[in-house]
């Protein structure tokens, strides 16, 4: 298991190498009080996991101060990206290897054809999405929506980047399947109907800046874990066929839950471009038929019945891995609500420059006995400490004007 040490030595050789450049090319993660914290140190274990992941991505700022050759050159230096490499599968093992045994544990013995016939009209005839039945009977609505939209950037500002891993390489007409799956996701070779194109300017509706990585220091624990479950199927060849369940499951899954987002947005907030809903809403019943047709039949009458429940594994993981993300989002949202009722916190759209020390509930708290300021994600400032100690485990802060 990796230590405290570790990730604080990591920490410190990543802030170096980042040298305050824009936030596509800053690799820092959160080093105090780690040895001292096991929910700030494993929340600190994420990030130091995703930005092992982000070294498969070309990230590019909108623009940078000096030489952008050399930006480049600092952010992918081998030396640091190698350091990086060398945490990722101990990490791996720790937080995220653990679900997906036991997603495994909870295929064995299903067939892949039972599975599939439970699990689309099983989703179709689900209520709907929580979340967006919560959004609908509060009048801050737009607060909570601007927190969901920022906790699910770190994907989907490069949506499709880590299902394309898992396209290269050569086994047979499934990956040319898959394949017309991707480009559609970048919309087919057409800049402006790209999925995180569309995404970014839901953000901009919302107030939000569209630049990758901005708001690394407030995605919270378990929306990193979300993330990092995600790019641990992709980046590993040996989760193929774990990564054509999660396939299953989130584009089948899409089908309602972007319909909700679409139908929400309409009612509520007519001004936003919402075309990134309303688009997968419609492609994803395509896709799923894809996945289903083209890509799982074949493989089973290939490789056999151990490949379906392989697949029905990592449906399984992406089915608890979404439902916990989602649970999450929903009561941190009703924690701020609550804490706005009584006064101990007030709605606030993020400032980049005041990113202050990591908290999460129950950490010491830096600043003493004293009021303090501590911002949620997108949707503002808790004052009380003891009322941010009360909000959901994974949740987390960051204690303003302080320097990280």
């Amino acid at each position: 298991m990796i230590t405290a040490a570790e990730i604080t030595e990591i920490g410190q050789c990543l802030a170096t190498a980042s040298g305050g450049g824009p936030a596509a090319l800053d690799l820092r993660i959160d080093t105090m009080n780690l040895a001292f914290d096991s929910a700030l140190l494993r929340h600190a274990k994420h990030q130091a996991l995703m930005r092992t992941y982000q070294n498969r991505y070309v990230l590019l700022p909108s623009a940078t101060k000096g030489s952008v050759v050399q930006a480049l050159q600092r952010r992918y230096d081998p030396e640091i990206v190698g350091r990086l490499e060398t945490l990722r599968a101990p990490l791996e093992a720790e937080l995220i290897a653990p679900g997906a045994e036991a997603a495994r544990r909870a295929a064995e013995g299903q067939d892949i054809t039972d599975y599939i016939k439970g699990l689309v009209p099983g989703l179709q005839r689900e209520p709907e999405n929580a979340f967006t039945t919560f959004l609908r009977q509060t009048p801050k609505r737009a607060h909570h929506y601007r927190d969901f939209l920022l906790q699910s950037a770190a994907d989907l500002l490069a949506e499709a980047s880590a299902s394309a891993l898992g396209v290269v390489g050569d086994f047979g007409p499934p990956q040319s399947a898959l394949f017309r799956i991707l480009i559609d996701e970048f919309g087919y070779g057409v800049h402006d109907r790209k999925h995180s194109v569309l995404y970014q300017a839901v953000m901009r509706g919302f107030g939000l800046c569209d630049q990758y990585d901005n708001y690394f220091p407030l995605f919270d624990t378990v929306a990193l874990e979300l993330h990092n479950t995600i790019h641990y199927l992709f980046q590993n060849p040996r989760n193929f066929f774990l990564q054509i369940g999660f396939l299953l499951y989130a584009e089948t899954a899409y089908q309602r839950s972007t319909q909700d987002h679409f139908r929400y947005l309409r009612q509520f907030h007519p001004d936003i471009d919402a075309r990134y809903f309303g688009e997968h809403a419609h492609i994803d019943l395509h896709h799923s038929t894809m996945i289903i047709d083209q890509v799982i039949a074949p493989m089973v009458d290939a490789y056999g019945s151990e490949v379906g429940i392989e697949i029905i594994a990592g449906a399984e993981l992406t089915r608890t891995t979404f439902a916990r993300a989602g649970a999450h989002l929903l009561a941190v949202s009703k924690a701020f609500a609550a804490a706005v009722a009584s006064g101990d916190a007030r709605y606030a759209a993020p400032s980049p420059s005041r990113q202050g020390v990591g908290l999460v509930p129950g950490s010491t708290n830096p600043a003493g006995a004293g009021a303090v300021e501590i911002q949620v994600g997108g949707l503002g400032v808790v004052t009380c400490a003891s009322v941010f100690d009360g909000f959901p485990p994974g949740a987390f802060g960051r204690l303003l004007d302080r320097v990280i």
